[in-house]
């Protein structure tokens, strides 16, 4: 189970200097752009492809399609499987045979600080639309004690 307390915000600066002046370290910063597909199951499929200077990752995962605006979310979520060139007709079949439907096109940039058992994932979105996004996500008590704290 994930719990992730997820809101947009204005700028992303705030965020970035508190994971550092509060021991948080950066772990990753990448490009990234992610199909997103809905059936009537209510779970989402995603595609995602990650972009660092030396590497390009390409996964397959579920996760349960909660669209509300809520900001405090408990969801499923799979292991991520690998999309290769070998196996990439295989997942297109079965999201097909299973009825999913592409939904999105996102591309952002993602900005990861860790400490202990809470996991910052900030976003800069350039499509569909310009929008800053900030998840704090981990141990359920720990997110809710961190939220509360900068809220």
């Amino acid at each position: 189970m994930e719990y992730e307390y997820s809101f947009k915000v204005d700028s992303l600066d705030w965020y970035k200097k508190y994971c550092e002046e509060n021991g948080y370290e950066k772990r990753l910063e990448y490009d990234q752009v992610r199909e997103l597909f809905t059936s009537d199951n209510k779970i989402l499929a995603r595609i995602t492809t990650t972009k660092t200077e030396n590497n390009i990752d390409i996964f397959l995962d579920f996760k349960d399609d909660d669209d509300s605006e809520r900001i405090y979310k408990e969801a499923r979520e799979t292991i991520p499987l690998r999309v290769t060139d070998e196996n990439r007709g295989a997942i297109d079949s079965i999201l097909n045979i299973l009825g999913y439907k592409k939904k999105k096109h996102l591309v952002r940039k993602r900005y990861i600080y860790k400490k202990g058992k809470v996991k910052f994932e900030m976003d800069d979105y350039t499509k569909p639309e310009i929008m800053h996004v900030v998840a704090i996500e981990g141990d359920k008590d720990e997110v809710t004690k961190v939220y509360n704290e900068i809220k």
